[in-house]
């Protein structure tokens, strides 16, 4: 049996933190042994106690080398075979504790274009780079931007994207309840965006063109779903626009599946994407989705056959396809339908597990 070591910044909700939640819990139990090592917590901490061992390290601020110096005997401790680390930080501080501490394997996840990043946060992807034998990518475009930007050997790198749970996806109906704890009423038009609430999904460009909806659609809801350092600016434009009866915030919920089922379409206005995990369970749920073309939107979405893609910031074609999806039922039955067919094709989460498998299978070392 491998053990493996998965490190990540957080436990706050997210993609990335979903995903290795997925990972975690439907990883074979009989072939790998799982440890999760955090450098902050989060809202999500119950929920990998529940599924496996958790270390927290507790980094207490954005410069904080002082948590390196727990991390490296944290890690020492477990006396992993592989050593798998997601997103930026945990991918740079992690993978240079599993070189000091001569962890056999080591591969790191990479879930979005980040172009937040400067060259000297490449240059460290690429140095840290020759350290690692996989780089796994949530899309093409994500492996593409990284070869390119890093240079580093295109064999080093493979994309795995993000999958969906099919089994749970069928169990979700839609609930009376949650219709009623928000007010929302059966001939409202519900229309659901959200995710982690940070600048880069650009929700307050959402926002800004509700305005323009309300004027055609009187009946308008929008649910916000997530938690995020935005929240409170979102709020006080909510509030600025004067649309507090429309705009809804459901914080952060276990029962998302049920939200977006009781929606009519999913919106998603972010600059940069890896690969949405709201836009991939929206399809699932049979919803059409809007989401500007970025990352791997396009690997997911097929322009007016499961949704549409829109340009980053064009709100002009933005609220034509919202309007145009809202006088059209039908349309939205059959993107729906489509999408959910997509879904079931390609992005099964129980076939990217294997994925996984396939590749810590692949290294011949630990325990076998």
């Amino acid at each position: 049996m491998k053990k493996i070591c998965y490190v990540i910044g957080t436990l706050k909700v997210g993609g990335a933190e979903k995903q290795l939640y997925y990972l975690v819990k439907n990883l074979d139990k009989t072939m790998f042994s799982p440890v999760v090592i955090a450098l902050r917590g989060g809202i999500l901490e119950y929920d990998f106690k529940e599924i496996c061992s958790l270390k927290i390290v507790g980094k207490r601020w954005k410069i904080d080398p002082l948590f390196f110096l727990k991390l490296v005997p944290i890690l020492k401790k477990e006396k992993v075979d592989i050593l798998h680390t997601f997103m930026f930080t945990a991918n740079t501080w992690g993978r240079l504790a599993g070189i000091i501490c001569k962890i056999p394997v080591k591969i790191v996840s990479e879930r979005s274009i980040d172009l937040w990043k400067k060259s000297y946060h490449f240059l460290i992807d690429k140095i840290l780079g020759k350290f690692t034998d996989k780089i796994i990518c949530v899309s093409e475009e994500v492996r593409n931007h990284y070869l390119k930007k890093t240079k580093l050997p295109s064999d080093k790198f493979i994309v795995i994207e993000n999958g969906v749970n099919l089994q749970e996806i069928e169990k979700v109906k839609e609930k009376k309840e949650i219709k009623e704890e928000f007010g929302i009423q059966d001939d409202d038009f519900v229309i659901l965006t959200g995710g982690r609430l940070c600048k880069e999904k650009s929700i307050d460009f959402f926002l800004s063109i509700v305005p323009e909806l309300k004027k055609q659609m009187t009946k308008l809801k929008i649910l916000i779903v997530g938690e995020g350092e935005e929240k409170e600016n979102l709020f006080n434009i909510t509030k600025y626009l004067k649309l507090e009866d429309n705009v809804i915030f459901t914080d952060y919920r276990r029962d998302i599946l049920s939200i977006i089922k009781i929606s009519d379409l999913v919106v998603l206005t972010s600059k940069w994407e890896g690969m949405p995990n709201l836009i991939l369970e929206g399809m699932a749920l049979k919803k059409a989705v809007i989401s500007t073309n970025v990352g791997g939107c396009k690997e997911i979405i097929q322009n007016n056959v499961n949704g549409f893609l829109i340009e980053y910031g064009d709100k002009k074609h933005l609220i034509e396809k919202i309007l145009f999806l809202y006088k059209n039922s039908g349309e939205r039955e059959k993107m729906g339908e489509s999408g959910y067919k997509i879904v079931k094709e390609k992005f099964d989460l129980i076939v990217k597990i294997k994925e996984y498998e396939k590749i810590y299978s692949s290294f011949k070392i630990g325990k076998n």
